[in-house]
């Protein structure tokens, strides 16, 4: 299959599209209509070109995978992520190496965030953040100070320097 084509799904509450080398283009939905879907994932699918131009994200989305797409989220420029999104996590982003190019990104609603292989973390506008869970992102030595006393859970896997 090389693209969904137009559906109509008003009722959908999950949405999760994973490790699909050959899916060309994510389903043609106006997102933004989607008032039904909680969660989403989209992530390994090298040929969607999915950057969500105006971020028209559907407006109770509360969890969002994505990585590992044609274009990493760091070219996709502003997102308009709705307040309800307060889990987060980014996987499979080989070339964006510095974390500090994406927390712009992402709403300050955001309680629980996952990454995976980044160089360098800083985390920007996120002092809402309860749940942080790194891993391999093997040149992280440290932790900012500022972002320990909100967390309330903190998982860290294969990051040796830390």
């Amino acid at each position: 299959m090389k693209a969904f084509g137009d559906l109509q799904l008003p009722n959908l509450i999950s949405c999760w599209i994973i490790d699909c080398e050959n899916l060309e283009s994510f389903p043609d939905l106006q997102l933004s209509n989607l008032t039904m879907l909680k969660d989403m994932g989209i992530s390994s699918c090298p040929m969607i070109d999915a950057s969500f131009p105006g971020g028209l994200w559907p407006p109770n989305l509360c969890f969002l995978q994505v990585g590992g797409l044609k274009k990493p989220i760091s070219e996709w420029g502003y997102q308009n992520f709705p307040p309800s999104l307060v889990d987060l996590r980014l996987c499979s982003e080989p070339d964006v190496r510095n974390f500090s190019q994406l927390s712009h990104l992402f709403p300050s609603s955001l309680t629980s965030l996952e990454i995976y292989y980044f160089d360098n973390l800083e985390f920007q506008h996120l002092t809402s953040l309860q749940h942080l869970r790194i891993s391999r992102c093997p040149k992280v030595n440290d932790l900012p100070e500022t972002l320990l006393p909100s967390l309330l859970s903190l998982r860290i896997r294969g990051c040796p320097k830390l």
